[in-house]
């Protein structure tokens, strides 16, 4: 595996998962994630907010061809360059089907930030409920977490826990956009905290990562 550019961060070695992210540019600044199961060389891209350009990039570097893009939920931010890397690499998108109505209006909300409008995913594949997907020969529990989106979701790699826009470090996802719920956000976190392993690290949508451990000294103290 080749070194990824200092656009693309190695963050570790995970079992057997190899993890990098890359920082989308402003005004997100979001997290696109690439999973690798070392094994059976399966990439999966998780949450491709934008700059497709810089993500194919990125799967060149890494040197393994996309399987799969996962999506945490349907926010602009989260999915912009999904399209372009369904086009490219010829896969499919997956989501919770709760969020189908926010995927269908992120180009709205995606203009109303940014006065540009947005493509969204073009060969959107839906789950319900908390299946378990698979990378490679590698299971990803999927855990169910509504109320940043009603279609919120964290996969959970066992070493790792990809918590999108649900829980950050020191903070949560905001709840004041369509379909948001502040009383949903507060129980999902009180269960994710609860289900993932004791030395898991979360990565989140946005900013630094943060053990379990951390995650569930600050959540007592804030909630």
């Amino acid at each position: 595996m080749k070194n990824i550019s200092m656009a693309h961060q190695h963050l570790g070695e995970f079992g057997d998962f190899s993890l990098f992210v890359l920082v989308t540019s402003p005004p997100w600044y979001e997290n696109c994630y690439f999973v690798t199961h070392r094994p059976s060389g399966a990439l999966a891209i998780v949450d491709p907010g934008g700059d497709a350009p810089r993500l194919i990039e990125a799967v060149a570097e890494i040197g393994l061809t996309p399987t799969v893009i996962l999506l945490t939920h349907g926010h602009p931010d989260h999915i912009g360059a999904a399209s372009e890397l369904e086009a490219e690499f010829n896969i499919s998108t997956r989501a919770h089907a709760e969020d189908i109505p926010v995927i269908a209006a992120a180009s709205d909300l995606n203009r109303a930030f940014t006065g540009q409008p947005q493509v969204g995913p073009g060969r959107l594949e839906t789950f319900t409920g908390e299946p378990i997907e698979r990378l490679g020969g590698a299971e990803v529990r999927v855990i169910h977490t509504p109320g940043h989106s009603p279609g919120g979701v964290c996969y959970d790699f066992g070493p790792f826990v990809l918590t999108g826009d649900t829980l950050f470090r020191g903070g949560v996802g905001r709840t004041d956009l369509p379909g948001g719920s502040e009383r949903l956000l507060w129980d999902s976190i009180d269960r994710l905290l609860g289900m993932v392993a004791d030395d898991a690290t979360l990565f989140s949508g946005h900013g630094p990562a943060w053990t379990v451990a951390e995650a569930r000294r600050w959540w007592a103290m804030a909630g």
